[in-house]
This record gives C-alpha cells, sequence and structure tokens, in this order.
C-alpha cells in the first residue's frame, strides 16, 4: 500500500528525537524534583544518543522508504481463533506512515522478554533467542520479498531503539510526576524504566549473535 495515502494519526510518535526533546526539557524543569535519584538512568540514556538517532537521520537522507505500520506489534494485537490460528491484526488505531524498523523493533521488545515490561527483578529479565530466531525467520519470509537492503540493516537498529525509546517515555513521565502513563504505585514510572533499559543492556551484549540471525534470513550479506 502505497505510504502516502495515510497520514500521521500520532504525529512524532516514533521520532527519538521528539522523545529526547520532551526528556531534556522534563530533566531541565525538574518538576517532580526527582532528577537527583535516577543519575544512572539519565546517564545511560544521554550516552546512547547518537546511536539511538540513525534511524531517524538515515530516514532523513532518503536511505529508508515510508511503508504503512502497525506501530504497536505486542502479540495480543493480533486476534486468534479457538484452534490458536492468526484470524487478523487488531488495534489500528496506530497505523499510519513509518519505517519497518518501528515494527520490527517494538515486536521483539515485546516477544523475546522473559518477564513483564514493568517487572522489578531485573534478573529475571532475559532474551528468548530462539523467539527471536523464530520471529526473524518467519518476518523475513514475508517482508524480505520487498524490504530494501537498508531497511534489513535497520531491523537490529530498531530492535535497540524500542526499548530505549520506551525507557525515555517512561523516564520522562516519571520526571514530570507520572501524568501521563497509569501508575500502580509511585515509582511504578522508574521501574518500567529500569526494565527497559536492562532489556537494553541484554540486546547490546547479544548484538553480534542477533545480526547473525537477521543475516541468516536475509536475501542480503549484512556485515
Amino acid at each position: 500500500m502505497n505510504a502516502s495515502l495515510l497520514s500521521e494519526t500520532i504525529v512524532d510518535f516514533h521520532n527519538i528525537l521528539f522523545r529526547l526533546d520532551n526528556f531534556n526539557k522534563a530533566l531541565k524543569e525538574n518538576k517532580a524534583s526527582r532528577a537527583a535519584n535516577v543519575q544512572e538512568e539519565i546517564d545511560f540514556i544521554l550516552a546512547r544518543v547518537t546511536q539511538m538517532r540513525r534511524i531517524y537521520d538515515m530516514g532523513q537522507q532518503g536511505l529508508l522508504p515510508k511503508r504503512i505500520t502497525h506501530n504497536d506489534t505486542k502479540f495480543n494485537n493480533i486476534l486468534f481463533n479457538q484452534q490458536d490460528k492468526a484470524i487478523c491484526v487488531i488495534d489500528l488505531d496506530t497505523v499510519m506512515p513509518g519505517y519497518v524498523a518501528y515494527d520490527f523493533g517494538d515486536a521483539i521488545r515485546t516477544i523475546i522478554n522473559t518477564a513483564a515490561e514493568d517487572e522489578a527483578d531485573l534478573s529475571k529479565i532475559k532474551l528468548n533467542i530462539p523467539l527471536f530466531e523464530a520471529y526473524t525467520k518467519g518476518y523475513l519470509a514475508e517482508a524480505g520479498k520487498f524490504l530494501t537492503a537498508n531497511e534489513v540493516k535497520s531491523l537490529l537498529i530498531g530492535v535497540f531503539l524500542l526499548p530505549y525509546m520506551q525507557a525515555v517515555r517512561f523516564l520522562t513521565d516519571y520526571l514530570e510526576g507520572d501524568h501521563y502513563f497509569k501508575i500502580a504505585y509511585p515509582e511504578h514510572n522508574l521501574v518500567r524504566t529500569k526494565a527497559q533499559l536492562h532489556l537494553l543492556k541484554q540486546l547490546e551484549e547479544h548484538e553480534a549473535e542477533l545480526q547473525e540471525i537477521i543475516s541468516t534470513y536475509s536475501i542480503y550479506k549484512l556485515k
């Protein structure tokens, strides 16, 4: 489908520069007086800004085409019948033009994490590598028929970007006093932040293995 046929339903939804601008503003204003308690998380985020804007930059340089993307690729946004056969994709309010790395990255973020998004015990957050391989194999068996070499190269960048972006959003909300995400207790957004950053650390430690899997199932030989 021609991506120009749809408009952005949520402007800048996956624009990391927009998310970082909001984060820096929240950090400067420090409305909830919490910044001093989260310096480790702040440093972690700021140290990866250049790396995490790569998809944005590739798009601006014309290296990545806009596609129709779902932008909320969680497993529970697929409807199954009683025989566990996939019937359709649901929750279509975020469908709009975007880069394929966003959908791939968010799917991996939610599928291969062995713990919940708000798991407080970081030792429980590990990677299910066989699920990563299964998802990648299935994804590239279909999407690989039309993806460009640059889009395939962007997939792993998206895998890193989406938990990073989610952590930025959680910590921004925490610094602002928890007005956006629903929380169950006062430190809920901070716990979410730490969980996403720990997931990112796990992904970074397994970068070579994850890249090799993508290369295995791609028609392009990635390096």
